[in-house]
């Protein structure tokens, strides 16, 4: 499933469905220098690296490629044209989001150290071949695929939910408020008929508020939480379950991260696991496994499902990227419990891929905090049903009629 080094060199200059027109990008500077005191936000990141605006930009004459309803794509365009805006340097929303722009940025969403955590994730999943089956009974118009799967009892457009995200001011300097952050990605996502995601506050407090966003949308998302010490997480399971959340996720691939700032989090062991996850009658994820080892642990504690994550590259250098290590850990527990994944989920071929790689479903970060801040709610759902779109097409060429049918057959 290997490819060559100059294909992945030659997907890294393609832009992101044309999102960053010239303009745009000629005109930076300008537009930047107008909205952001750059002295202070220099002195905010003081000793992070600096590093340029990714060099790949897209031509100068972008086509105007449709995707879906007419006029898709340049709606796109602009959300990502205003999230640049809104988040520049934090995140430069590069035409590829493969972190190499942003490597070792903290605060902010950049690959811890080297950056290549991150960067493994995007590459590993660009080298992820899919078989082209033409000659199928599968259509774009009379027979359409079936993009929609169910997760614990909860029907969805597609096979992609929000990943838990919080950190709007430690990561994102407070450029939005966590009540609009979490309305977007909530409402945007269920908007779109899939589910939404919110991460976990400071203190209870913050935290109950946080966790009201998934009450007001019927409870369509999943409550994240840190690896907070026993007693503080089984509240913050009460709050969850106040609020009907659909599941609950414990990021414990943020251990490594938190422990820097709050000594009580860190890992637990799978006693420790196994009591919170038998607290509750809402499914419960462990987010962070990167080996079947951690996998089978997973399911002896109890749970429903996990998550492959290495949380974004941002935790340990030179881990693998999730697509690397997913087959491995799908043949160990698949079919025992769900298995979701995230890392640089950008296009609906992407989902195809983990799919096909053998995991229920994945979860979208960095690209629906670009879309929350370039568009709010209603970006968030474009981006959202323009996957769902890429999905559809995609599955079309592989001859795959609905989610289920995607397996390890469909790799080339």
């Amino acid at each position: 499933m290997s490819v060559p080094q100059n294909d992945v060199q030659r997907a890294a200059s393609t832009s992101r469905r044309n999102f960053l027109l010239a303009p745009v990008i000629l005109g930076a500077g300008a537009i930047f220098s107008k909205v952001f005191p750059f002295q202070e936000a220099s002195a905010q990141t003081a000793g992070a690296p600096q590093t340029p605006l990714n060099e790949a930009s897209p031509p100068v004459a972008a086509p105007k490629t449709h995707y879906g309803p007419s006029g898709v794509s340049e709606a796109v365009a602009e959300v990502y044209q205003k999230a640049r805006a809104a988040l520049y340097p934090i995140c430069r929303v590069c035409p590829q989001c493969d972190g190499v722009a942003c490597a070792g940025e903290f605060p902010g969403i950049g690959g811890i150290g080297s950056g290549l955590s991150f960067q493994n994730n995007f590459n590993d999943l660009r080298q992820v071949r899919l078989k082209m089956r033409i000659l199928n009974a599968v259509g774009p118009i009379d027979r359409k695929p079936d993009t929609s799967t169910v997760l614990f009892g909860h029907k969805i457009s597609l096979p992609a939910i929000a990943a838990p995200i919080g950190g709007m001011g430690t990561n994102f300097r407070h450029r939005i408020s966590e009540a609009d952050f979490f309305e977007a990605i909530v409402g945007g996502c269920v908007d779109a008929g899939t589910m939404g995601a919110v991460g976990d506050g400071i203190d209870m407090k913050d935290t109950m508020q946080v966790f009201e966003n998934i009450g007001r949308h019927q409870g369509r998302a999943i409550a994240g939480i840190k690896p907070r010490p026993q007693a503080a997480f089984l509240e913050m399971i009460k709050m969850a379950e106040a609020q009907n959340a659909a599941m609950i996720t414990i990021d414990i691939d943020s251990a490594g991260r938190y422990t820097r700032y709050n000594p009580t989090w860190g890992t637990k062991t799978v006693a420790e696991l196994s009591r919170l996850i038998h607290s509750t009658k809402i499914p419960f994820l462990i987010k962070g496994i990167m080996s079947p080892e951690d996998a089978v642990r997973a399911a002896e504690a109890g749970a429903a499902g996990i998550v492959v994550s290495n949380h974004g590259g941002r935790v340990l250098d030179g881990a693998p990227g999730t697509a690397a290590v997913l087959p491995g850990i799908a043949k160990k527990v698949g079919g025992k419990m769900i298995i979701l994944v995230d890392g640089c989920v950008s296009y609906g071929v992407d989902v195809l891929r983990y799919l096909a790689l053998g995991a229920n479903g994945v979860l979208v970060g960095r690209h629906l905090v670009r879309a929350a801040f370039g568009g709010g709610r209603k970006g968030v759902q474009l981006f959202m049903e323009t996957m769902r779109d890429e999905l559809e097409a995609a599955m079309v060429m592989v001859g795959a009629a609905n989610v289920r049918a995607i397996n390890h057959t469909f790799l080339a």
